[in-house]
């Protein structure tokens, strides 16, 4: 399942991005990317740099390096503030609107207060609106209206069907069926749009604890799914049953290559966007077959 594909273009470069982490793609178009140690978000249109949002700190609009990124059906942009424990909410053209969240170790309890966040490290919209949160410390994943009021907490510490050991990556496709990166337990866990527990299935990757070993998970319009394999820098493509339909990447700076990859989106044409964490830049591949 192999491939040697070589991206289209690229996004970004040393001078704009320190350590890009998430990536989305608004109903416009606009690409916007978690700039990790920038703390920052910055947003790309037409593949051109057309506004960077936010600063290093804990106020409204600032952050302590951002890991995930998601877009809601009115284009408000959703933020995983990832080391000051909450979700910012910002405007489409990047204004403070609300932030909820403080830091706070459940234990591994799904069931500890909604408002704490132990290094949340991705969010992903439903068409309702509501926001789902992987509260990657804390073992869990909680769900959100889009003001930040808690509707829900699941999963908890443990590797059985529905438990979760550090889930990063969360993505959402068509049906509203919930993917998520069960990142230690290497695997992928599939849940209904009530997270009811459906499915799993291994990943021979993600191996390794490092704090640079965090993948992102994203779900095209056939309701495949792309999972980042950073420490490997690759990518793999599944069916949304689980089987490997492609393999790709390698460790290098060329157009086929990639260091740490790590956030992934694939846009309305199909295209797959990959964040290339090492390289500061992001990578735009043609549809993958």
């Amino acid at each position: 399942c192999y491939r040697s594909l070589t991206a289209a273009t690229s996004l970004g470069s040393p001078a704009e991005l320190a350590d890009p982490k998430g990536v989305a793609v608004g109903p416009d178009g606009r690409v916007f990317v978690a700039d990790g140690r920038g703390s920052r978000i910055l947003v790309y249109a037409n593949g051109q740099l057309v506004a960077q949002w936010g600063s290093q700190g804990s106020g409204p609009g600032q952050f302590n390096e951002p890991w995930g990124v998601a877009v809601g059906p009115d284009g408000s942009i959703y933020v995983a503030d990832t080391w000051n424990h909450r979700i910012q909410k910002l405007d489409r053209e990047g204004r403070f609107v609300t932030s909820w969240g403080t830091f706070g170790d459940t234990q591994g309890r799904a069931t500890g207060d909604p408002d704490l966040f132990y290094g949340p490290r991705d969010v992903a919209v439903d068409a309702d609106g509501n926001l789902w949160v992987t509260d990657t410390g804390n073992k869990r994943v909680c769900k959100f209206d889009a003001n930040g009021r808690p509707l829900a907490q699941y999963g908890g510490a443990g590797a059985g069907d529905g438990q979760f050991l550090e889930p990063v990556g969360i993505a959402i496709d068509a049906e509203g069926n919930i993917y998520v990166a069960d990142t230690w337990n290497r695997r992928i866990q599939v849940f209904d749009r009530n997270f009811t527990y459906l499915r799993q299935w291994p990943v021979a990757g993600w191996e390794g604890q490092s704090v640079a070993n965090k993948p992102y998970l994203a779900v095209d319009g056939s309701g495949n799914v792309y999972a980042t394999d950073p420490e490997a820098h690759r990518v793999i493509k599944f069916s949304a049953r689980g089987e490997v339909l492609a393999v790709w990447g390698r460790r290098g700076l060329d157009m086929a290559s990639f260091e740490v990859p790590t956030g992934v989106e694939v846009d309305a044409l199909g295209r797959v966007l990959v964040s290339d964490s090492g390289n500061q830049r992001v990578l735009v591949f043609g549809s993958v077959q």
